[in-house]
């Protein structure tokens, strides 16, 4: 083992043993408190170490890893770009022949209704004729009976190896109305999200002097430690 492996694995033992102290830290008064960040200097120190060996191996290898990306972008992105103009033509017109097709199964489904009504029209009248309750009732049942089958027709053309499902999806056209609607316990309430990052922007801005129902603004303290002579 070289002297630089032999050096980064002895600032390795000292990181295990920094986290083995942490783990066992309790700060109960000032000296305690103060001891901590005592030796949070020395962490960051060894921190320092640590990234300093990994840098260039990892400036390398990202140089290389880059090289190769580059590379093989050239032939993946000109790939991707022919699928998806593909997939979009070939999705333009299978959704104008089930356009088609539904169109048409709707005036079959509406032809097989009408015929369904018709019979159960003229069983109707069969019944209002009959003089027996018996048969009176029997040919209502059968009237009640008689529904329209459910009419289906043939899906587009289908290819080995190629499957198409469909996938119900949401876009936001009417922020106003989505937000007049939220009310609490209702299904758009759950379609609004906390903006963290606008929030606390506006909390840093206005240092809590503007209040917005709903909201709470308030501090928290930041600790930053300055390194020792080899700290960062």
């Amino acid at each position: 083992m070289s002297e630089e492996n032999k050096g980064i694995e002895v600032v390795k033992q000292e990181a295990g043993k920094l986290m083995a102290w942490a783990e066992e830290l309790e700060v109960r008064n000032e000296e305690d408190y103060k001891g901590a960040f005592a030796v949070v200097k020395q962490i960051k120190s060894i921190r320092k170490q640590w990234v300093e060996y990994w840098k260039p191996i990892r400036g390398n290898a990202y140089k290389s890893w880059r090289g190769i990306k580059t590379k093989e972008n050239e032939g993946t992105d000109l790939c991707d770009t022919a699928e998806g103009i593909a997939k979009n033509k070939a999705g333009s017109w299978r959704a104008k022949q089930e356009a088609i097709a539904e169109e048409q199964r709707r005036k079959l489904q509406a032809e097989a209704d009408r015929r369904a009504r018709i019979e159960r029209e003229r069983l109707e009248k069969e019944a209002e004729k009959l003089k027996t309750p018996e048969l009176k009732e029997q040919r209502l049942e059968e009237a009640a009976a008689v529904i329209a089958p459910e009419v289906k027709v043939n899906a587009p053309a289908k290819v080995e190896g190629v499957s198409v499902r469909k996938s119900w999806k949401a876009r936001l056209v009417n922020p106003s109305a989505l937000i007049a609607n939220a009310r609490p316990g209702s299904v758009a309430s759950t379609f609004i999200e906390f903006n963290q990052r606008a929030a606390d922007s506006f909390a840093k801005s206005t240092k809590g002097n503007v209040t917005v129902p709903g909201v709470e603004f308030y501090t928290e303290n930041l600790t930053s430690v300055r390194g020792g002579k080899n700290g960062e």
